[in-house]
């Protein structure tokens, strides 16, 4: 009986301290998940959605730059045109010029 009744001695002091240790981590889990003690996580949130965005403008950069090429292209193009439109009224200016010079050598004669 004394062995049994020492081996229940033991037991009986180590489920008490197993109880202890029990109590004593419930209570530094509380601490833990305390929402007043719990790390400020705005500057990480911020920065998180900060590279979100540069994510975002990084694609639509690779989206537009295709269509901007393709702008800056036929803005030279109009550029052009709008240059040969104005040699092309300056040529139309000219030949209503001669076609007004030829109807008036035609009246000068038909008056001599």
């Amino acid at each position: 009986m004394t062995i049994d009744g020492a081996f229940m001695e033991d037991a009986e002091k180590l489920l008490d301290r197993l109880l202890l240790q029990e109590v004593d981590n419930d209570l530094r889990l509380e601490q833990f998940l305390d929402p007043d003690i719990q790390p400020d996580l705005t500057s990480l949130l911020e920065l998180q959605s900060s590279l979100q965005i540069e994510e975002q403008l990084s694609r639509l950069s690779e989206r537009i730059d295709p269509a901007a090429e393709t702008a800056k292209g036929l803005r030279e193009r109009v550029r052009k045109l709008d240059m040969e439109q104005g040699r092309v009224k300056e040529c139309l200016k000219y030949v209503e010029d001669v076609q007004e010079l030829k109807v008036f050598r035609t009246a000068l004669y038909a008056i001599c």
